[in-house]
């Protein structure tokens, strides 16, 4: 079983358990609730039927005292009181010191209800007693006795069939909840089948639409993310590319630069100084010659050393290259102005940042002076808030400017490699402003 499907099962159970756990709390509150109203309802009831029992007993104790009646008609003036629920009414007869005990009527005691439900609804037995006295002498005692099974099994019945209502009320939540859910798992594993392929690198691979909102909203971010992953794959390639053809290009220039500048030159010192061998040879001239050729192959160096990496960043440090850059950039383009303004605080910068920073402002100035047709130039590099702020802003033609550039991508691969931002921007005049931001880090 995969990881997701651990997590699906895990969930479903959690969901699940609370669930039953939610159902039998509902169900303990109901049996607590229902035996507390099966109590009060019996003990409602046989209060009530005792109390009418008694009240049509009194009445026949005044028909029995005010005429002259004859044992069995008493008796069949008791009798005529309905047999009664909840009550169990007997008369014993005291004569001549002998008890004869007759039941009148005695309910029924067949019943289906649980002996738990029984004792936990069962009010106290309820019993009144009279003594009557008859007009031959004799002494009747009537007993009457609470006996609520009757109601206690209404109430049972009632009982099971409010619980029965409630189970199936809950088994259709259950159900409709899980029904529910095994929707939403659907959805997730499609997101999680979908986030494997983009894992793999499929970055083509889109989400479809889901019913639920939410979920849809998770695709849809999720395919801008793949999409924007997509474009950034595509443009490393591209950079990549470009990085190989560059560092290509320059070995080739500098293979050929190897050839055509020192090899003939070293050919020349070499031949000059086989002549000087000869008698008779102008020694002086030669040396001369020779002098002249080196000084060349060391500007020749220098000018290879440069395009490799600036030897004066480690020596003199980010503000005298950048001036020395700029200067470079203004003898070539005596119409362009270039204005740089320097944070000195930056000059305790690691080499790791200023090389990058001294790359970005180069690139930004090729970029001036090839495409913007620009007349003035302004670099701002500052210290603000721990950060390296680096705005390089012409008056050229921006809208002409092609943001998926490589010198540009460079710039931003540079910037974002570092934990920096990267943002460029045409300006109202149609210049180009391009907001560089780098962490600070200083020499250890």
């Amino acid at each position: 079983m995969t990881d997701d499907g651990i997590l699906q099962m895990s969930m479903r159970g959690l969901i699940n358990f609370r669930i039953i756990a939610s159902v039998i709390v509902i169900l303990i509150f109901s049996v607590i609730i229902a035996v507390w109203q099966a109590r009060v309802s019996v003990e409602k009831e046989v209060r009530s039927s005792i109390s009418l029992a008694v009240q049509m007993l009194e009445f026949g104790f005044e028909q029995v005292s005010s005429g002259n009646e004859e044992k069995h008609a008493w008796f069949e003036k008791i009798a005529t009181i309905q047999p009664a629920r909840h009550l169990n009414i007997s008369i014993e007869d005291t004569d001549n010191s002998e008890t004869h005990q007759q039941t009148l009527y005695q309910n029924s005691t067949d019943n289906d209800t649980p002996l738990w439900f029984i004792k936990s609804v069962m009010a106290d037995f309820l019993t009144h007693n009279y003594d009557v006295k008859i007009a031959d002498g004799s002494v009747k005692t009537i007993f009457i006795s609470a006996d609520p099974m009757d109601e206690i099994n209404e109430a049972w019945g009632e009982t099971k069939a409010y619980f029965a209502t409630i189970v199936l009320m809950l088994g259709f939540i259950f159900l409709t909840v899980n029904l529910v859910f095994n929707s939403m798992f659907k959805s997730v594993n499609a997101i999680l089948a979908g986030l494997r392929q983009v894992q793999g690198g499929h970055f083509d691979f889109k989400l479809p639409q889901f019913k639920i909102s939410e979920f849809d909203a998770i695709a849809t971010q999720i395919n801008g993310m793949t999409g924007s992953l997509k474009t950034a794959q595509q443009n490393n390639q591209a950079l990549a590319l470009h990085t190989m053809k560059i560092q290509e290009n320059e070995r080739q220039n500098m293979s050929r630069e190897l050839h055509d500048e020192m090899g003939q030159s070293l050919t020349a010192i070499k031949a000059m100084a086989v002549t000087c061998q000869q008698p008779k040879t102008d020694v002086k001239g030669i040396t001369a010659s020779i002098i002249d050729i080196c000084d060349h192959l060391a500007i020749v160096v220098r000018s290879m050393m440069k395009t490799l990496h600036p030897l004066s960043l480690s020596e003199l440090g980010l503000s005298a290259t950048l001036s020395e850059l700029v200067g470079e950039w203004q003898r070539r383009n005596e119409k362009l102005v270039f204005d740089l303004e320097y944070d000195p605080s930056l000059e305790k910068l690691s080499d790791e940042i200023t090389i990058h920073v001294y790359r970005i402002v180069q690139e930004c100035l090729t970029n001036v002076v090839r495409h913007a047709n620009a007349s003035k130039v302004d670099i701002l590099l500052k210290n603000e808030d721990g950060r390296v702020k680096l705005t390089v802003t012409d008056d050229g033609q921006g809208k002409q400017i092609n943001p998926s550039g490589f010198g540009l991508l460079a710039m931003r691969e540079r910037a974002e490699n570092l934990g920096g931002h990267f943002q460029i921007k045409t300006m109202e005049n149609g210049g180009v402003k391009v907001e560089v931001e780098l962490p600070y880090w200083e020499d250890k």
